[in-house]
């Protein structure tokens, strides 16, 4: 879930590209990091709004190896680099360059998912209880609904004693 929603972004980038606000008088009013405005306007300004629709894109090891490789023969900044490729997040390009600088280009190949799927389940033939089973399981019942009802009854004790002002017994 993002923290600024697109119509907010939006807003925001058009009032500053109309010319009423600059950026520290639109982050103070709307509660946003100067820097974080720049960065929306000026991928506002290049891509249109469609830039902050949310993306599920997965992008592949050799585009992420591009971006970095043009980032650093190029000189281009993070942000130059999310203009060029059409990124909208900054904070992704710099999470690509961290992992290729402490892991190298394997580090930028796609991971699969934190959580493997729920393994299927065989059903279980329902097996015969003998009668001392079933003895058994009903004696824990009942042994369970006898603590529950001695519970319920303190319970409804303490209320009245607490109502009448008197102790419980």
């Amino acid at each position: 879930m993002t923290k600024f929603t697109k119509t907010l972004k939006i807003q925001i980038a058009e009032r500053y590209l109309a010319g009423k606000d600059g950026y520290t008088a639109l982050g103070n009013a709307f509660g946003v990091n100067r820097k974080k405005i720049r960065e929306w306007t000026l991928l506002y300004e290049r891509w249109g709004e469609t830039i902050f629709d949310p993306s599920y894109t997965a992008h592949s090891q050799a585009f992420k190896l591009r971006v970095l490789n043009d980032m650093a023969e190029n000189g281009l900044s993070l942000m130059d680099a999310a203009l060029k490729y059409r990124l909208s997040s900054l904070g992704m390009i710099s999470t690509w360059r961290s992992t290729y600088e402490r892991e190298g280009p394997e580090g930028l190949a796609a991971k699969p998912k934190d959580r493997a799927p729920m393994p299927r389940r065989k059903k279980q033939e329902p097996k015969e209880m003998t009668e001392v089973e079933k003895l058994k399981e009903r004696v824990e019942y009942l042994e369970m609904e006898n603590a529950a009802l001695k519970k319920l009854k303190a319970l409804v004790q303490e209320e009245d004693a607490r109502r009448t002002g008197s102790r419980p017994k």
